[in-house]
């Protein structure tokens, strides 16, 4: 048996201590925006007078005209998971969406967490018809509908009864099977006898199941005790919890407009990263679109890309937000953890700042690789006004 030195020894003790330090603030954090989040909820729902029965300015509290669906869907995909920087252990992240949906007044709110963290939140209001059920064909509130009935109209077949996580369900498969190519995936449903409403859709590929989408319908809410946040001038918009989008309107270009854009030094990687050189560097900001539940305000970001593919485009693409974020973002991961999307997309929260990775299939983002670049950001050098690799365009 090896015995560590004694000062080896006080340096994982300690190192111990400062992760175990890390792990409780990271828990109040999120315990507090869990009751933020529910505080926020509770003053939309709650009917009646008193300080929370007028609007924020900018927005208006509309009522539900109709009952209010209430699901949560949980994705068990295997796409997410959550490596810890210091030890490099990586593990599943939980991804779950929330759902309030009025189908007669074609309100909603969408509310997208992984690993217990609010990724994306939005509210809206369906497009009008008056032919067609409001939202009729949008994810994911088409769950919070009953599935058509009978299913041979979407191509689906009735397959016998059986359960499901201790839940009666009418299983639905594909009238061809659940064979496919390797390429290709097929669901098999399961709906609520009751009520028609889907209980789990299983993704099939090659007669395997890949992967799983559960939703826990809940009751729904009277319409009296439901009211949702809209902004005055609202523009019909549709649930994106999934959008990740890399847009926004760039600016400034060089070190010298990076540094003053978040109000705080950017991180990147040195002038080269495994082997990619920095070649732009760009500032910018993003807008608020309608729904966002949120006064308007700046949304700054800054960006650095390295290395260059066969058609131009970056090998590794950084982008770092400051406090005020889009609504695709509005919490970063657990520090000290970087959050990965299959193995081209990963975030992290470093020093106030909310940083997003996007690589080309050259540098995937395995665990290792991640843990890797996030050990490597650093803030950027003060006196450093320019490179000779960089080409602002």
């Amino acid at each position: 048996m090896t015995v560590a030195p004694p000062a080896q020894l006080n340096a994982v003790i300690e190192e111990a201590r400062r992760r175990a330090r890390r792990r409780r603030l990271a828990y109040l954090a999120a315990v507090a925006a869990a009751v933020v989040a529910a505080s926020v909820w509770l003053i939309l729902t709650t009917a009646g007078s008193g300080q929370f029965s007028k609007a924020p300015p900018g927005f208006t509290i509309a009522k539900a005209q109709g009952p209010v669906a209430h699901a949560v869907l949980k994705y068990d995909t295997g796409v997410w998971r959550s490596t810890d920087v210091v030890t490099g252990l990586d593990r599943s992240a939980k991804a779950t969406e929330e759902v309030w949906y009025d189908p007669k007044g074609g309100l909603w709110r969408d509310i997208f967490r992984i690993d217990g963290r609010i990724k994306n939140e939005l509210a809206g209001r369906c497009e009008p018809s008056a032919e067609t059920i409001l939202c009729g064909s949008d994810s994911p509130l088409t769950y919070l509908r009953p599935y058509p009935w009978p299913p041979g109209q979407t191509g689906y077949r009735e397959a016998g009864r059986g359960s499901f996580h201790g839940q009666d369900v009418i299983w639905l498969e594909p009238r061809g099977g659940l064979r496919t190519p390797a390429n290709m995936a097929v669901s098999r449903i399961g709906l609520d006898p009751k009520t028609h409403r889907i209980v789990v859709a299983e993704s099939f590929s090659r007669g395997r199941l890949v992967g799983a989408l559960l939703i826990s319908q809940r009751s729904d809410l009277d319409a009296a005790d439901v009211r949702f946040l809209i902004p005055h001038r609202s523009v019909p918009v549709t649930p994106r919890a999934s959008f990740d989008p890399w847009s926004g309107l760039v600016y400034g270009y060089g070190f010298p407009a990076v540094r003053r854009t978040l109000g705080r030094p950017p991180l990147w990687l040195g002038p080269r990263f495994r082997g990619y050189a920095l070649t732009s560097v760009t500032s910018g900001v993003y807008r608020p679109l309608p729904g966002d539940a949120r006064p308007s305000r700046p949304m700054r970001f800054v960006r650095f890309y390295y290395g260059e593919g066969p058609g131009r485009g970056p090998i590794i693409r950084i982008e770092e937000l400051g406090p005020s974020r889009p609504y695709f973002q509005k919490q970063g991961p657990r520090l000290g953890f970087v959050e990965r999307t299959g193995i081209t997309v990963a975030r992290l929260s470093r020093g106030g700042l909310l940083v997003r990775v996007v690589t080309d299939l050259r540098f995937p983002l395995t665990a290792k690789n991640a843990v890797a670049l996030a050990r490597a950001l650093r803030p950027l050098p003060s006196g450093l006004s320019t490179l000779p690799t960089l080409r602002q365009l």
